[in-house]
């Protein structure tokens, strides 16, 4: 996930915070401290109320990032890679890379969350129930009542919910199709989303409740939901299409000693963004929209390795690789434009806009035509690729 700032690793994770995780940390601890603390625990000091409030919001979001380090730890027993956990507005995200992953792993992984939640509940209750200390007494009180509701908002059976995981895990146990059972779990949590949204209307109309947030939460998961449905046929689809069949041989291929000057005038009319550098000693790319406006005395002092990417550090391409693998490093990396690589040699590069075409093409109007025309519309949008 974009904009998010690694924090820690633990078990070969990375631990990540989205920008709005601040804005929501910040918000929940404005609303204990002067709303819910002085309610069910008054007479304590304004000082006493933030303390607990800045507490009781630091532990809320260890408790969720504990809910997604369990999904996350059954998915690695299983083989399964997990690059990163993301803590934003909403709650939490696993960068679980394998989607189509066996329906009784999938299973697994997606009750692992909403049971840890209702364990860390119980041990929260107990301790509310048994601690004599009111700062922990408050604390816990907060948390144990959180946590039971974040395990049971969890398993609604609507996906992306981890009970609409479940539930998809399910239906692709019987069905022994993915996308079928996508398509069903995504419409039960698209039903869950508008009963959602039409509790947050009537909140706001009648005053009861938190009707914005019923009606932000409702919309953020049929969004979701629509999404996640999409990943599914592009996968189907790309997944069986190799690099090999949509690799160009013919590209530019520039000297890493060329002058940026140079460059700038052999190739100003040009429609691509983004080109390779290769030569006996250094591979890379430059990726225009990268490279800040230079002065043109600092143009000529520059040769294109001091502003090329090296190869190293960017995730390349072979031949046997899906274009599937393709269009998720395009997304990855920001770029439009991959150099292939076999046994150390450069072999050609694929791009975006060829990706996208052959999407179309083999999606024939037949599985979804309003996702065929989104996707047309976002080629449209795309500059075109010189050969």
């Amino acid at each position: 996930m974009n904009n998010s700032m690694k924090i820690f690793k633990i078990f070969g994770i990375d631990i990540k915070l989205h920008f709005t995780w601040w804005f929501v940390f910040a918000l929940i601890a404005w609303s204990l401290s002067s709303t819910f603390f002085p309610q069910f625990f008054p007479n304590l000091s304004n000082q006493m109320y933030w303390i607990m409030g800045i507490t009781a919001s630091l532990l809320l979001f260890v408790s969720v990032l504990l809910h997604e380090l369990s999904h996350s730890l059954v998915a690695k027993a299983k083989h399964i890679k997990v690059e990163s956990i993301t803590l934003f507005f909403f709650g939490g995200v696993a960068g679980i890379t394998k989607e189509d992953m066996k329906p009784s792993s999938e299973l697994q992984m997606a009750l692992a969350g909403p049971i840890f939640s209702l364990m860390l509940a119980g041990i929260f209750y107990l301790i509310y129930i048994f601690n004599g200390n009111i700062f922990w007494t408050a604390i816990t009180y907060y948390l144990w009542q959180l946590n039971l509701i974040l395990a049971i908002f969890n398993l609604i059976p609507g996906y992306p919910l981890d009970g609409g995981r479940a539930f998809r895990a399910l239906l692709y146990m019987y069905y022994k199709d993915l996308r079928k059972a996508t398509k069903i779990a995504v419409s039960f949590g698209r039903f869950f989303a508008g009963v959602l949204i039409f509790f947050g209307i009537f909140g706001l109309i009648s005053g009861v409740g938190s009707g914005l947030w019923f009606i932000f939460l409702g919309g953020f998961l049929y969004f979701i939901g629509g999404v996640s449905y999409e990943q599914v046929i592009i996968k189907e689809v790309l997944g069986k299409i190799k690099v090999s069949e949509l690799i160009d041989k013919k590209f530019v291929k520039l000297s890493s000693k060329m002058l940026f000057s140079d460059f700038v005038k052999k190739y100003e009319n040009s429609v691509n963004d983004i080109f390779i550098v290769k030569d006996t000693d250094f591979f890379g790319i430059i990726n225009l929209n990268e490279i800040r406006k230079m002065p043109f005395k600092m143009q000529q002092n520059i040769n294109l390795k001091q502003i090329s990417l090296p190869m190293h550090q960017l995730r390349t391409l072979n031949v046997d690789d899906s274009a599937y693998d393709a269009f998720k490093s395009f997304a990855e990396q920001g770029l439009d434009l991959l150099p292939v690589i076999a046994k150390g040699k450069l072999l050609g590069v694929i791009t975006k806009k060829k990706v996208l075409h052959r999407l179309v093409w083999d999606l024939k109007f037949g599985i979804n035509k309003k996702f065929v025309f989104k996707v047309k519309k976002n080629l449209k949008s795309m500059p075109k690729i010189k050969k």
